[in-house]
């Protein structure tokens, strides 16, 4: 008799086998069910279109609401960084007040006490600031400029130090920068913006004219690439002028900016610290006392107005996102008539075996497909009317990388949450109840 061969296989292995088949079936009995759900949600959403479109209108307009403004505060948020924070990496200003913090009340009080900064401010930092490679300064004000019979308002006439090219974005496209011999001896001459150009010079190359700011002729010398605008300002309506001769014709009532870059490799808070100290020992302050100047640079520039685009999307997002729970309701309400429709479909589906849970997981289903629906036509049509918005208005724009993932996942569990009492309405009823009904 031939021996019987025995297989010793550990019952963990068994269990481990069984439970794995149990869980592939449950998955599969979860899918049909969901499926099967799925089915009856889009016949049934299908057969009442334009109940459905009105149904979906409230999803729609508050997912298109809450898009819209996160592209807009997105849109700020990138503009601030390429627009507005132009001075560039370890470059900082020092002013007599700043805004900085968004204080305006501090701002007129520092504004009012603090003494104005001067040349001699700027000759004593260049002579004691070693951790600085460059450091400039600048002052202006609004004038008229006219070539010939051309006139143009509201021009910044800027006075300059030379090494301003280096401390700014401004780029030469014509001609050449303000120099040190210009500054020196006080020279009548204008480096032009790309639109004061264009506006006083239509046909003409403008190097070498002469233009008059106020009563004094200048001769200009070079013309800036164009650099656009922000928020619909125009950046390229300036012109630059040697500082020396700015402060011999306009007088030197106002505070200078100081605009200083960095050494490379050098932290920005300590050359900020050198800089702080040369002035508080300049000043007279006591150790005890705030400094009586201010600065500023990309850094906090970008922390400033980010803070005011935190704040503004935190009041805005809660009063927008108000249009979701209105579009919720709506559901909500047509979900509990489409339940009083179907008593009688509850009623045979039910009595064929159908359990509270199906009947449950059917209107879920059906509610949840219905917002989902809403979602994804709010978030394409804020997408579009973004895009063009973009395009024609000096709005800034930028798509958030999180908005359509957010408009989905908020719109389908604003339709789960408003869909669980219609959804729980209609398991609970009574088959026998549900199928004498019309």
């Amino acid at each position: 008799m031939p021996p019987v061969i025995r297989l010793h296989i550990p019952s963990f292995v068994i269990i481990r086998f069984a439970f794995r088949g149990l869980g592939n079936r449950f998955i599969e009995i979860v899918m049909n069910k969901f499926i099967e759900a799925a089915a009856i949600a889009i016949s049934s959403i299908l057969s009442h279109k334009l109940r459905a479109f009105l149904t979906l209108l409230g999803v729609i307009i508050g997912v298109f609401v809450v898009t819209a403004v996160a592209t807009v505060i997105e849109g700020a948020n990138v503009y601030i960084k390429e627009k507005i924070a132009t001075l560039g990496t370890g470059v900082f200003r020092v002013q007599k007040a700043s805004l900085t913090f968004g204080d305006f009340q501090k701002f007129q009080e520092a504004f009012r006490k603090n003494p104005d900064l001067k040349m001699e401010d700027l000759y004593a930092l260049r002579d004691q600031v070693s951790l600085a490679t460059q450091i400039g300064a600048q002052d202006g004000s609004s004038r008229s400029v006219k070539y010939g019979n051309t006139a143009v308002d509201g021009v910044g006439t800027q006075g300059v130090t030379p090494n301003m090219i280096y401390l700014s974005n401004v780029e030469v496209a014509q001609g050449r920068y303000i120099s040190d011999a210009d500054e020196e001896s006080r020279r009548y001459v204008a480096y032009i913006g790309a639109e004061v150009a264009t506006k006083l010079f239509p046909n003409e190359d403008p190097l070498g004219k002469t233009i008059k700011i106020g009563k004094d002729e200048y001769t200009v010398i070079g013309v800036a690439k164009a650099l656009g605008t922000v928020l619909g300002f125009s950046q390229d309506n300036f012109i630059h002028i040697p500082m020396s001769t700015y402060l011999k014709v306009f007088g030197n009532r106002r505070s200078l900016t100081l605009v200083i870059r960095a050494r490379e490799g050098v932290p920005l808070e300590s050359a900020q610290d050198q800089v702080r100290l040369v002035l508080r020992t300049r000043h007279k302050r006591d150790y005890n006392q705030e400094d009586d100047f201010a600065f500023t640079s990309d850094e906090t520039t970008e922390q400033t107005l980010g803070t005011i685009t935190k704040t503004v999307a935190s009041v805005a997002f809660p009063v927008v996102g108000i249009s979701l729970v209105i579009g919720g309701i709506v559901i909500m309400n047509i979900m509990l008539a489409t339940v009083t429709e179907r008593t009688r479909e509850i009623g045979i589906r039910k009595s064929l075996g159908a359990t509270r849970r199906d009947i449950l997981v059917q209107f879920l289903v059906e509610s949840a497909m219905l917002s989902l629906m809403g979602g994804i036509f709010g978030l394409l049509l804020a997408l579009i009317v973004m895009t063009v918005v973009g395009r024609i208005a000096p709005i800034p724009v930028a798509i958030p990388v999180y908005a359509p993932v957010v408009a989905i996942l908020v719109s389908t569990l604003t339709g789960l949450f408003f869909g669980i009492y219609p959804a729980n309405r209609a398991a609970r009823l009574d088959p026998i109840v549900a199928l004498r009904a019309d």
